[in-house]
């Protein structure tokens, strides 16, 4: 007898197996596949069905019948409608095991072996220094983070997994908001806490420039809430509109001034547990390229051990580096690294090379660099598709892949970066 595939709205009872790469927990259950967002495996659970993504339907929970063992107390009052901590419900060790997880499933689609994934690096949550808050003044403001699957935002008044000093600025910038004429509807709004203060972008959902009433208006706020820089996004893009001092961020050696769009990693201790793991497989290098280099968070940690090569396709993040490199073994090149990557004669000038690449991954320079013969490889990536990928085709080239180090910078979420070392 043929089981009927339950319609949408309809009540089913799961039991939840495990977490998706997304943090939904899934389920099996008369034909389907559930993704439902805040279950952990071992729940037994009632769900309401929902709209078909993907691979199943999207679920929500409607009572938790029999409670997993490994679940915890959310440590969030916005947990369960927010979409930002998918996984504040589970102990800590366990998501840890989770994103370790991720990444050696993401080695075995690729037919490499997880054998030298090490134990995940545990982030503490609290230390986030810089979030994307979402904007929507339609009706009411509402601030804050949008709903798992949904672009409808949480309004939210407190975030723990962000630093205080950022937490504490909610509710003013709510006002802000209000007060901005330019922002008729929707908006982002970056926080970033800088070593010298915090830095925002304001970014319109319908690119607009500033009038003199609201620029007035983001001066005062910057001196009232003693901001570093408060910027505009317009029509010729990120404009600092009151600057009170230099957002800087102290990256090894250097103190380095990120402009407003620049790329950062999401807290100092994350940052500092990429830069140690690939320091120590660098420590022979006599000359480093350092590819995706950002404004030179590796960059200049590198060039404590040996002259240090910065390629980065964002010409306002190459010239950060360059004001920063004056005292240190530093250059900088402007390239654009997915349309034309270093080939293999110029990447054998090296004899290491560290490449940080967005979530699309390096396909093209990972296989530049499988011809090559560079000694040390390392890849550090927050997508384990891509990254396995792109390390599948180095291991092809002839490289032996000897560690990949998985680290929870993103805590409460299903986000985990990776460090991987690879040498020939």
């Amino acid at each position: 007898m043929n089981e009927k595939i339950p319609n949408k709205n309809e009540i089913v009872k799961v039991k939840v197996t495990n977490i998706g790469i997304n943090g939904d927990g899934i389920a099996n259950e008369m034909g389907e596949r559930y993704f439902i967002p805040y279950s952990a495996p071992g729940d037994y659970v009632s769900i309401s069905v929902g709209n078909a993504r993907k691979g199943g339907r999207i679920a929500k929970i409607n009572n938790i019948i029999n409670r997993s063992e490994i679940r915890t107390d959310p440590a969030c009052l916005h947990f369960g409608t927010c979409g930002g901590c998918t996984l504040q419900h589970l102990q800590t060790k366990e998501i840890a095991n989770l994103k370790r997880g991720f990444v050696a499933s993401a080695l075995e689609k690729q037919g490499l072996s997880p054998s030298t994934l090490l134990p995940t690096v545990e982030i503490p949550p609290g230390l986030r220094r810089r979030v994307r808050f979402a904007v929507n003044k339609s009706k009411r403001v509402t601030f804050g983070f949008f709903e798992p699957h949904s672009n409808q935002i949480v309004d939210i008044n407190r975030c723990p997994a962000i630093q205080p000093a950022i937490a504490d600025l909610i509710y003013p910038l709510r006002n802000l908001i209000i007060a901005t004429q330019a922002i008729t509807r929707v908006a982002t709004v970056q926080v970033t806490l800088s070593d010298t203060g915090l830095d925002i972008l304001i970014r319109p959902g319908k690119v607009t420039d500033l009038k003199l009433e609201d620029r007035e208006t983001f001066a005062n706020f910057a001196n009232q809430y003693d901001l570093a820089r408060i910027s505009w996004h317009g029509s010729l893009g990120a404009e600092p509109i009151a600057q009170r001092r230099e957002p800087r961020h102290q990256f090894g050696p250097a103190a380095v001034t990120l402009p407003p769009t620049a790329f950062l990693q999401p807290s100092k201790k994350g940052e500092n547990v990429i830069a140690t793991a690939a320091c120590v497989a660098l420590q022979r290098a006599t000359r480093i390229a350092d590819l995706y280099a950002g404004c030179g968070a590796l960059t200049f940690p590198f060039s404590r051990i040996a002259p240090t090569h910065a390629f980065e396709g964002d010409d306002e993040m190459v010239s950060a580096i360059k004001r920063a490199a004056r005292k240190h073994p530093v250059t900088a090149h402007l390239r654009d690294l997915a349309r034309r990557p270093l080939t293999a004669p110029e990447l054998n000038d090296f004899d290491a090379v560290v490449f940080d690449p967005p979530r699309s991954g390096a396909k093209s320079q990972a296989a530049a660099l499988a011809g090559s013969s560079v000694p040390v490889v390392i890849a550090v990536s927050c997508n384990p598709g891509t990254l396995a990928r792109d390390l599948s085709l180095l291991i092809d080239g002839g490289y032996t892949l000897q560690s990949v180090l998985p680290i929870d910078q993103f805590p409460w979420s299903s986000h985990v970066e990776a460090v991987a070392i690879l040498g020939r």
